[in-house]
């Protein structure tokens, strides 16, 4: 593995990259659109992997010939998380085996954590939570407001630099399991670990511009040293 320039920040995706919520993502925006328009779509339409949340409301708008306005938008928003919080209690997330060990690693090295997450950020630290790894994170870019990943990414360095977190651009690391985490990373010149954990794999992670790309976290040592925390 090449070395990198020690990470002071590392920036996580959540979905398919720390852990898996059975579709239960889906379900609750399902539900929760519902209750604004008072009728159930299946959404079969739209594919969540990699997508935001605001991004999704906006193909669904597209598709339905709906406008809702600002106000509409944070109420399906309230909605999607009512609904999600109800289908985690009774069947929490699954963590992506290692995942733990590596926050566990990074947070003891000193690195700081983040999120670039399309989630909207109630639904990110519902999801977080139900498995305790909310703590991990203090910060992040979160789906509720920009539909673009890239704009994710960069409202978390935002959120980095309020916090009073110095680093440059490679000093910060995102992690995800999409082409389209790789490529939000690759827009801001964040180096990107792309981890097969979800559904593409190396090759496909690799070609979309990921610095390393590997199939699981089964090697965090090794992990730990390309980062910079060996």
């Amino acid at each position: 593995m090449k070395t990198w320039r020690r990470k002071k920040v590392v920036l996580f995706d959540i979905d398919g990259t720390l852990l898996d919520t059975h579709g239960h993502g889906r379900e609750a925006f399902i539900r929760g659109l519902a209750k604004l328009t008072g009728e159930r779509d299946e959404l079969e339409y739209i594919a969540f992997a990699g997508n935001t949340d605001r991004n999704v409301l906006d193909q669904v708008m597209a598709r339905r010939g709906l406008k809702f306005d600002e106000s509409e938008i944070e109420q399906v928003f309230r909605h999607v998380a009512e609904e999600l919080r109800g289908l985690l209690a009774k069947h929490p997330a699954r963590e992506i085996n290692g995942a733990r060990r590596l926050l566990s690693a990074l947070a003891e090295s000193g690195a700081q954590l983040g999120l670039v997450t399309g989630n909207i950020r109630d639904c990110a630290f519902l999801k977080l939570g139900s498995v305790g790894l909310a703590d991990f994170f203090s910060f992040g870019g979160f789906g509720d407001h920009h539909a673009d990943r890239a704009e994710i990414a960069r409202a978390a360095l935002g959120e980095m630099k309020q916090m009073g977190v110095v680093a440059e651009l490679d000093e910060v690391c995102l992690v995800g399991d999409t082409p389209y985490d790789v490529q939000a990373g690759v827009a801001l010149g964040i180096p990107v670990l792309g981890v097969a954990t979800g559904r593409h794999d190396v090759g496909i992670l690799r070609e979309a511009g990921a610095a390393l790309a590997v199939a699981d976290y089964g090697d965090v040592p090794g992990l730990l040293g390309w980062l910079g925390h060996g």
